[in-house]
């Protein structure tokens, strides 16, 4: 019978790169934190309503529903709203626009 064989470190070499593999993911938060690389947007409550309202009446510039759709948002409750307004087909039917303003209305409270 053969067993299956994988590769694992043990013994001591994982003695001597466990310290450095917790170098170098603590190197890579502060990387993270210190020059802002992440990936998701901090929007406010406004600047998602503002998103969904001019798209609703035909204001927003050429890419900003797929800028808007397309990044995932920080706060979870906005994201929600975002995941929900990505998931409209286009173009826009009547049932699509009432989720939207739907979605519109759900941001506004998130303002107050």
């Amino acid at each position: 019978m053969t067993r299956h064989q994988q590769w694992h470190i043990s013994g001591w070499a994982a003695y001597v790169l466990a310290p450095v593999a917790i170098i170098v993911a603590i190197a890579v938060q502060l990387v993270v934190r210190l020059f802002g690389l992440k990936n998701s947007a901090d929007l406010a409550a406004k600047d998602v309503a503002s998103y969904i309202e001019d798209f609703i009446e035909d204001r927003s510039g050429d890419w900003d529903w797929d800028d808007f759709t397309s990044i995932p948002i920080t706060n979870p409750g906005l994201e929600a709203i975002r995941q929900e307004a990505e998931m409209v087909p286009l173009p826009v039917d009547q049932a699509g626009d009432a989720k939207l303003r739907e979605l519109l209305a759900r941001a506004l409270l998130e303002m107050s």
